[in-house]
C-alpha cells in the first residue's frame, strides 16, 4: 500500500476500485469481456497516475493530474457502454458513476491547487 493513507483522493479511488471489482465486474457477461478488461485497465492507470502525481511536483505533477482526468473520462465512457450492453448491472453502474463524479470533482480541485499545504492532505 501507499504510505499516505490520509490523502482523501487516494482513499476514494481505492474505494472506487474495490466497488467496481466487487459489484460491477461480476455482472458483466463473458460476451462483453473487452469492457471488463478496459474498465480495469483504466482503473489501474488512474491509480498509477495518482501515485505518480503525488510523488512529483510542478509541470510533471500537472501532466499526471491531466492524465487522471482523461482516465476518469474514459471510465465514464466505458461505464455508459456497460450500462447499454449489460442491463443487469445498471444499478451498480449508476452508483459507480456517482462515485466517479466525486472523483472528477476532487481531481479538478487538485488541478486548480496542485501544491497544497501539508495540512490539507
Amino acid at each position: 500500500m501507499h504510505e499516505n493513507k490520509e490523502f482523501k483522493l487516494y482513499v476514494e479511488i481505492l474505494n472506487y476500485s474495490r466497488y467496481i471489482r466487487k459489484y460491477v465486474l461480476c455482472n458483466i457477461p463473458n460476451v462483453h469481456r473487452d469492457l471488463r478488461i478496459h474498465l480495469m485497465d483504466e482503473v489501474n492507470s488512474l491509480i498509477r497516475n495518482l501515485v505518480s502525481a503525488e510523488s512529483t511536483k510542478g509541470n510533471i505533477r500537472m501532466k499526471y493530474i491531466t492524465e487522471m482526468i482523461i482516465n476518469i473520462k474514459m471510465l465514464d465512457i466505458i461505464s455508459s457502454d456497460i450500462r447499454d450492453f449489460c442491463p443487469e448491472s445498471k444499478k451498480h453502474i449508476n452508483k459507480s458513476v456517482a462515485i466517479l463524479a466525486k472523483l472528477k470533482n476532487m481531481t479538478y480541485g487538485w488541478q486548480q491547487n496542485p501544491e497544497p499545504n501539508e495540512s490539507t492532505k
